[in-house]
């Protein structure tokens, strides 16, 4: 491993590839996004059959787009790779950090690659660790959602909305390990809980209020096709009510937004991770844009004054 590495071109190691592949899905999204709401109708089939997914999915179906659609309930398969892959790199970490471990050498060449050699120790080991144990409970609490308490429609999804899964999953854990003290060469740390703020721990109880709120909306929506005896009746779509649902239709997208900007906050001084909270800020803003739009056409009896993903407020 250590002398394939070595024989890379300097360049190509140099280029934070994590970084420029989020600013370019972030884009993407937000302007596809924007011109599918504004211009929907001059939009091309094969963009709106391959953009759109789930009960908002495009009705026509396109011969070439049908080829490269999977079910949607595939969903899980993000997470059965990325709760293994949060725990491994907690593992590294308290290794790291509390046993005086080194880091093997392998992570630091899929550091240096995805991030660049250039990269820099900017995040501490007290912001590294709470942020990574915080992502390990969330992977493995979507890993118990989306294969014990959510109930999948028979929809779709295309396979580039498959792979974006992964690739968010491992970019996510790379750009925080990346740039943080004792993941860069020669960095130096030293490890105390005193260097946590108030403001860390108040961002990490949001960030475990909103995973467990996002679980309650899972259960309340899961409950939409179950009967009393928990047996799934139906996979047809109804007005969820109850919980954040009273107050916004994206109950799931304002969760997992409030997640990520938690971890934005504690990550602050990091050069790369913000670029991943910009690009689930314009997927997941997007996604209940689209939910909100499809229940209110669905739906006559739809709350007039449940908001779109921000209660009160959007």
């Amino acid at each position: 491993m250590s002398s394939s590495w070595r024989s890379l071109p300097a360049e190509m190691m140099d280029v934070n590839l994590t970084k420029w592949t989020f600013i370019f899905v972030a884009c993407f999204v937000g302007i596809l996004g924007f011109l599918l709401h504004a211009i929907e109708d001059y939009i091309p089939l094969v963009i709106r059959r391959t953009f759109r997914y789930g009960k908002h999915a495009e009705k026509r179906d396109h011969v070439l787009v049908n080829q490269l659609e999977l079910p949607k309930r595939w969903f899980f398969h993000f997470y059965i790779f990325a709760a293994p892959v949060a725990t491994v790199s907690f593992l590294i970490l308290v290794n790291r950090y509390f046993l005086g471990g080194e880091v093997p050498q392998v992570v630091l060449w899929l550091l240096d690659f995805q991030l660049g050699s250039s990269r820099k120790a900017l995040v501490s080991s007290e912001k590294c660790f709470i942020a990574i144990s915080l992502m390990t409970i969330h992977c493995w609490k979507r890993l118990y959602e989306t294969t014990c308490v959510s109930v999948f429609s028979n929809a779709r999804i295309n396979v580039s909305h498959y792979i974006i899964g992964y690739v968010h999953y491992l970019g996510t854990f790379t750009c925080i390990l990346g740039e943080s003290q004792g993941f860069v060469k020669d960095s130096r740390f030293r490890f105390h809980w005193s260097n946590l703020t108030f403001l860390d721990y108040l961002c990490a109880l949001i960030f475990l209020s909103a995973s467990y709120l996002q679980l309650h909306s899972n259960y309340i929506l899961s409950s939409l096709r179950k009967d009393r005896r928990g047996v799934v009746i139906t996979k047809s779509y109804k007005i969820p009510r109850g919980g954040l649902f009273d107050y916004v239709t994206g109950a799931l997208q304002f969760t997992e937004i409030t997640i990520y900007i938690m971890l934005t906050i504690i990550l602050w001084k990091s050069s790369t991770y913000h670029y991943i909270c910009l690009w689930v800020l314009m997927n997941q803003v997007q996604t209940a844009m689209d939910s909100d739009k499809w229940y209110r056409s669905a739906f006559k009896d739809y709350p007039k004054a449940r908001k779109i993903c921000l209660p009160l407020i959007f």
